[in-house]
């Protein structure tokens, strides 16, 4: 064998070492055939999260964590529903673990008004550093008199019911327990879209819709009940809709019901 064919001969057998070598130990890529990355809009989604109206085989086996399914609307915009109400998905950071959501019914609103406090229940989430709760009291018939309300939700028709917002904790400061309002929500907003008007209530009137508008982040935790043994093991945390339970999806392309360390070992046996 010539010299030059040599060469070749060595750089395809190490190609190809190193290709089975990935193949083998890149088991948690997003990338998988069995859990392709989707995109929705600008939205790029993969594990944990899946795409509802998708399927990886004929035995309903979702690519992720059973609750973190979402919908893509016929305008490419992802929809996620938690307990409390639906939101869009603006952005899914996998890097920091964490995901935007705005609520739908607020964005076409001038003046928005939430109607739901935001509730998790037993979901794997949990509120970001990167959020501050807002205090919004709304229809209030009796009020602290040195507070300016929300010019936008005085009701033409009973101009003596006023909203105000606050930030939350500062209700019980000024004596909230007195007020008599209709409704009292909790709202997150990203703390970097209100820090220059916390403190100033005037500046909070003025600027909370747009802060809403941008939505809150929520962290997700890895290791959801019984996926937290298959990520372990290199695998995708799948969900079987008709057994009602988790499954292991592995890098050699088997569904196993814990762990991949037993079907990856048979695999490169």
């Amino acid at each position: 064998m010539s010299e030059p064919s040599q060469t070749l001969f060595a750089l395809s057998i190490i190609f190809i070492i190193t290709s089975c070598y990935a193949d083998s130990s890149n088991t948690t890529s997003p990338s998988s055939s069995l859990c392709p990355i989707s995109l929705c809009g600008s939205i790029s989604i993969h594990y944990p999260f899946w795409i509802k109206s998708q399927t990886i085989n004929t035995r309903n086996q979702f690519c992720g964590y059973p609750d973190f399914g979402l919908e893509c609307s016929k305008t490419n915009k992802t929809i996620i529903n938690l307990p409390s109400d639906t939101y869009y998905v603006t952005d899914i950071n996998y890097d920091n673990s964490s995901i935007t959501l705005v609520d739908i019914d607020i964005l076409d609103q001038k003046c928005p008004r939430v109607r739901k406090n935001v509730t998790l229940s037993n979901l794997p989430l949990s509120f970001s550093k990167l959020d501050l709760n807002l205090s919004f009291y709304f229809n209030c018939s009796s009020y602290p008199t040195n507070l300016e309300p929300i010019g936008c939700f005085i009701v033409s028709d009973n101009e003596k019911l006023k909203s105000y917002v606050l930030v939350d904790g500062d209700g019980g400061e000024i004596g909230y327990d007195n007020w008599k309002c209709e409704d009292h929500v909790v709202v997150s907003v990203k703390v970097d879209e209100v820090s220059d008007f916390v403190g100033s209530v005037g500046g909070l009137i003025n600027e909370f819709g747009a802060a809403v508008k941008k939505g809150f982040v929520l962290d997700w935790r890895k290791g959801f009940k019984d996926c937290a043994v298959c990520e372990n093991s290199g695998g995708y945390c799948g969900y079987d809709e008709k057994t009602k339970n988790s499954t292991c999806i592995c890098g050699n392309g088997s569904v196993v019901a814990k762990s991949c360390k037993k079907a990856l070992s048979s695999w490169q046996d």
